[in-house]
């Protein structure tokens, strides 16, 4: 059996609208503002990748970024 985590960074989502602390939804907001987030078709077609790999292969962890995102 294999099982994979996908870890996502910023996605354009709706996510921001129901953050309640202040100080985390200016930061995302921020960043919404000032770099490209991932897609939602970014992440699926990681997911869609994994299936996709050799049954002797498994990615156990797997973080995604947008490339201007700081870590």
């Amino acid at each position: 059996m294999r099982v994979s985590v996908i870890e996502p960074g910023m996605v354009d989502t709706e996510l921001p609208d129901h953050v309640t602390d202040p100080d985390a939804s200016a930061l995302m907001a921020g960043l919404l503002h000032d770099i490209e987030c991932l897609r939602s078709t970014d992440i699926a077609e990681t997911v869609a990748f994994i299936p996709s790999l050799p049954r002797h292969v498994n990615i156990s962890e797997l973080t995604i970024l947008p490339t201007a995102q700081p870590v």
